[in-house]
């Protein structure tokens, strides 16, 4: 249960929900780098799967 509750704060930091990680997560969770590279990869996400890729095709009558 620990794990999930650990697991649970690592995500909110990482989402900005929490402003501080958990007390014994690794020293590169502070590296604003490595938060960088989390919001770029999920902004990617985003982008890749936006409308411009839907096959749906909408007609207005």
């Amino acid at each position: 249960m620990n794990t999930i509750l650990w697991w649970k704060q690592v995500l909110d930091f990482f989402g900005g929900a929490a402003d501080s990680p958990p007390e014994d997560s690794p020293q590169w969770f502070l590296n604003p780098v490595v938060r960088g590279l989390w919001w770029g990869i999920l902004l990617f996400l985003v982008i890749l799967f936006s409308g411009q890729t839907s096959k749906f095709i909408y007609i207005d009558f």
